[in-house]
């Protein structure tokens, strides 16, 4: 059993592991003799990176009830999950060249979230997800920082309002990810202005 302070000290060192793990992952897939394709061993991959030392069954999917605080979404039974996390890696797939990068992204993220597959780390490992997705889609490792993921780390709000309004939507029999995309494209923008802002400084130094 982890301390408070010793789970937080985890969970830092974890999320720059999970990241790098996600680079790795983003170029490995963009070498052009390996196609993309998402697969659960590489959900449950991320999500073991997110809790390793903290969470006796990382790595695996969840096997009891769970709740999200905060939210008026209960998530489906421990006995659907694995075949709702077959659909969405399905989706996804199938929709590859069809939908837009943001469309994908957000679709990731919000429904690995709704589908709750984890005991912990959902949140981590649906951002993480879905930001390798985004920059697979493109093409290219995304330059700049702070990353999506980073920004959502640092202010929830505007996350935990996308998937509420994609939960509310869900209920109603919609899937409209409108609110999500935008967020994603909001943040991307501010990740990619960070290349200009330290050009136009490097440029200014050099003179």
């Amino acid at each position: 059993m982890v301390t408070d302070a010793e789970r937080a000290e985890l969970e830092i060192g974890n999320g720059f592991r999970q990241f790098e793990l996600a680079i790795d992952m983003i170029r490995f897939y963009l070498e052009p003799e390996r196609p993309f394709s998402l697969r659960p061993s590489l959900i449950l991959q991320l999500q073991e990176c997110a809790v390793e030392g903290i969470e006796f069954d990382a790595g695996t999917w969840r096997q009891v009830p769970i709740g999200i605080s905060k939210s008026r979404h209960s998530p489906p039974p421990a006995h659907l999950v694995t075949g709702l996390v077959d659909e969405m890696c399905d989706y996804v797939n199938d929709n590859w060249h069809e939908r837009s990068a943001f469309h994908l992204s957000a679709y990731i993220m919000w429904r690995l979230n709704w589908i709750h597959p984890f005991r912990d780390g959902n949140g981590r490992t649906s951002r993480m997800l879905s930001y390798i997705a985004l920059c697979l889609r493109l093409g290219y490792v995304l330059p700049g920082s702070p990353t999506i993921p980073q920004q959502i780390q640092d202010n929830r709000k505007p996350y935990f309002d996308a998937l509420e309004s994609a939960d509310e939507l869900m209920a109603r029999g919609q899937i409209d990810l409108s609110v999500m995309e935008n967020m994603i494209k909001g943040m991307l923008a501010t990740q990619l202005l960070s290349v200009i802002y330290s050009a136009e400084s490097s440029k200014a130094y050099a003179s």
